[in-house]
């Protein structure tokens, strides 16, 4: 029926029977305004009249009509077969069935075979018309409704069934749209959602219709629009005009969802959207807010467990690399030499997952990388040695970690820019991911480490961490084994340099003063700093005291004055400050042996153990003393090894407080007759009570005694005070 409107249908073979019943509905005054289910009564009444059963349900197929009167006495039909055909033609109109025929039974029939009515011709009166067509059409109108909202249910059904498997948002959105449109009979709907990063209603899912009549980016784009004061206010649904939303229908209803965004439902018929359709879609809208809700958990849900699951990695990656650290810690202090470090780090590497290759390279003297010490990878004869040569080659991470001293991280080979040779050398092993550090200690290098994955994405920011920590306690262990071959081993490489021209602090002192200097004993102490004891010869002792005051010492002590051939000779006891020659020499593996200057010359003299980096320290040397001349280097073996070795037993056998104790005892002149210092200018000296210097003193002595008559059973070692 249209808005203006009521379309009646009358199939009746005899004129003055159609013609009596126009007359009636002609002067039926309120059967428009009764049929009106709005209440906006139609402006007229059509009235479609056929003579035959084939004309009315031609009639049928090409208008809309709102109500058939029909006669079951036709003349290409007859009976209850007239109601049948009409039935089959249309379904969802109402038909009154018109009979001349007094016979209960034959309207009753009719109405079970699908007529809404039935009217005996001779006992219809205006009144009694008016009233069946009205019931008719509001019958029929409520039953299309029930099937409307049967079929609607139906599919809300399945739609709520189908959204238990949309696993996002958009496809929640995109479910809804298809059914409201293939089966809800809602050819208007969208759905806006909301994002909170941006803090915008977005446009996720619309039907056909609505994305060619609704704009609906302008539409959500309004921070005071009609959608966007739904959805903040998060109040119930409501209904606003075309006119409000700028949209070019005569209504939109607003359905908020929560927090997840708005569901948008149109139309363009004037009396807007139907109470009965807005409660639906109302319905529609709390399902997809609770799929909505579910998607939401189980997105929590997931996120949760992806989190645990990469705390769980975490952990089990963090014990495995604590794990590879305390046996690594463990062996090294088992080591004794580079080597026995170096093959243990390499070692324990490769045996850790997932590496599957774990190598130390370091500069030859033409600068190219080459392989100390390695572990794992492939062990076939022949080619080893010369691919990982070349997995350091130009930019490799191997040769950029040596060059620029800082970590390199390859996370997945094949990625990593333009192809080279190191990549293919990698990749013919199976290696995916690599890293290397450099061995770096204070600012001696020692080569680089190198470790590889099958796997990519190996070594994330923990990983790189440990490992880093890890190459900085291998830099050191090769330095206190580099520094112990120095100080102990037999076969050794003496440097001499010219420091004549350099600021050093000795150097200022004789140069300032005109005097000579000699160096020639020095006491490690415990905390990392040095003592030295330093001969002057030509200058008073207060002269020197009083020019030492400006130079960076901890400590400047005089031990003794006295006179060689009409000059002054003094024995100084000096704490040296981290820069000094001494300190340099023992961070970076070197023993101090002499310093001399006088008479406009200056010398430092140093020893390395025969296979330490002679290059690199000479070069650390020069960076660190500018004007510092390399003026000989030569190797020798040590004249008696005996002694030597005596002398590391003896060290060996002693804490670090008592050999300094002894040490200090001995150059400060306290075994001398008479004493030059007491234990209490000793202690003082070192920064401890009397007491105290005095127990680690005695037990140094015992120490040293029982290691020169060789006792068989030696006392247990009692605990530092």
């Amino acid at each position: 029926m249209a808005a203006d409107e009521l379309e009646l249908l009358l199939i009746e073979d005899n004129p003055g029977d159609a013609r009596l019943i126009e007359e009636m509905l002609h002067d039926a005054e309120t059967l428009l305004e009764r049929v009106d289910v709005d209440a906006s009564a139609p402006e007229n009444l059509r009235i479609h009249s056929e003579s035959s059963l084939a004309g009315g349900v031609e009639r049928l197929a090409d208008a809309d009509v709102d109500v058939v009167l029909l006669d079951l006495g036709l003349p290409d039909s007859d009976g209850l077969e007239s109601l049948t055909g009409v039935i089959d033609a249309t379904e969802l109109v109402p038909v009154i069935v018109l009979t001349g025929i007094q016979d209960e039974r034959i309207g009753i029939e009719a109405i079970k075979r699908g007529a809404q009515d039935y009217l005996v011709k001779d006992e219809v009166t205006s009144d009694l018309l008016v009233r069946s067509i009205h019931h008719a059409v509001e019958r029929n109108r409520q039953e299309r409704d029930r099937s409307r909202r049967h079929a609607q249910l139906e599919a809300l059904n399945g739609l709520t069934r189908e959204l238990m498997d949309a696993e996002t948002p958009a496809s929640v959105s995109e479910r809804v749209v298809e059914v409201a449109e293939a089966r809800f009979d809602i050819p208007v709907m969208a759905v806006a959602l909301y994002d909170g990063d941006a803090g915008e209603l977005r446009p996720a899912a619309a039907t056909s219709d609505a994305a060619s009549t609704l704009d609906l980016d302008e539409l959500l784009s309004t921070r005071g629009g009609a959608v966007w004061r739904a959805f903040a206010e998060s109040g119930g649904p409501r209904a606003v005009s075309g006119d409000e939303t700028s949209a070019s229908l005569s209504e939109l209803a607003l359905f908020p969802m929560a927090r997840h965004g708005v569901l948008i439902v149109g139309t363009t018929t004037g009396e807007g959207v139907r109470t009965a359709d807005f409660d639906f879609v109302g319905t529609v809208a709390s399902n997809v807010e609770a799929a909505l809700d579910r998607v939401k958990r189980e997105r929590e849900r997931e996120d949760r467990e992806q989190l645990l699951e990469e705390q769980n990695r975490t952990l089990e990656r963090l014990n495995r690399i604590n794990d590879i650290i305390r046996s690594i810690s463990r062996a090294l202090v088992r080591a004794s030499t580079r080597e026995e470090i170096e093959s243990v780090v390499c070692e324990q590497l490769a045996r850790a997952g997932p590496y599957g290759l774990a190598w130390i390279g370091d500069r030859d003297h033409a600068g190219d990388i080459v392989v100390r010490e390695r572990a794992g990878g492939d062990d076939r004869a022949g080619g080893f040695d010369m691919s990982l040569e070349t997995l350091g080659g130009e930019g490799s991470p191997v040769e950029q970690a040596a060059r620029t001293r800082t970590e390199q991280v390859v996370n997945d080979v094949l990625d990593d820019g333009e192809f080279h040779n190191w990549q293919r050398a990698a990749l013919d092993r199976g290696f995916h991911a690599t890293a290397s550090f450099p061995l770096v200690y204070e600012d001696a290098m020692y080569g680089t480490l190198s470790v590889y994955a099958e796997e990519t994405g190996v070594f994330g920011d923990l990983e790189q961490a440990v490992l880093d920590e890890l190459a900085d306690t291998i830099a050191y262990a090769i330095n206190a084994a580099e520094s112990k071959k120095a100080l102990m081993g037999g076969e050794v490489t003496r440097l001499e340099f010219d420091v004549s021209g350099t600021e050093m602090a000795f150097v200022r002192l004789t140069r300032d003063l005109g005097c000579s200097l000699v160096a020639e004993n020095f006491v490690h102490e415990s905390d990392g700093g040095v003592r030295r004891f330093l001969t002057t010869r030509g200058v008073p002792a207060a002269s020197v005291i009083a020019a030492a005051e400006s130079l960076p010492l901890r400590e400047f002590t005089l031990i003794s004055e006295y006179e060689v051939d009409d000059e002054p000779v003094c024995l100084f006891r000096a704490s040296l400050a981290g820069d000094s020659p001494e300190s340099t020499m023992l961070e970076h593996g070197a023993r101090p042996v002499a310093l001399r200057a006088g008479g406009g010359e200056a010398t430092v003299v140093a020893e390395l153990g025969v296979d330490a980096p002679v290059r690199e320290f000479v070069e650390l040397f020069r960076d660190r003393f500018p004007g510092a001349e390399l003026v000989a280097q030569r190797s020798f073996q040590r004249t008696d090894p005996s002694v030597a070795e005596q002398r590391a037993s003896a060290s060996e056998t002693l804490t670090d407080r008592q050999l300094e104790a002894i040490r200090t005892a001995y150059f400060s002149g306290y075994f001398d007759r008479p004493r030059k210092h007491t234990g209490t200018e000793i202690a003082e000296a070192m920064g401890i009570s009397q007491p105290t210097f005095s127990h680690h003193l005695r037990e140094a002595q015992r120490k040293l005694c029982a290691v020169l008559f060789e006792e068989a059973d030696r006392e247990a070692e009692p605990v530092d005070a």
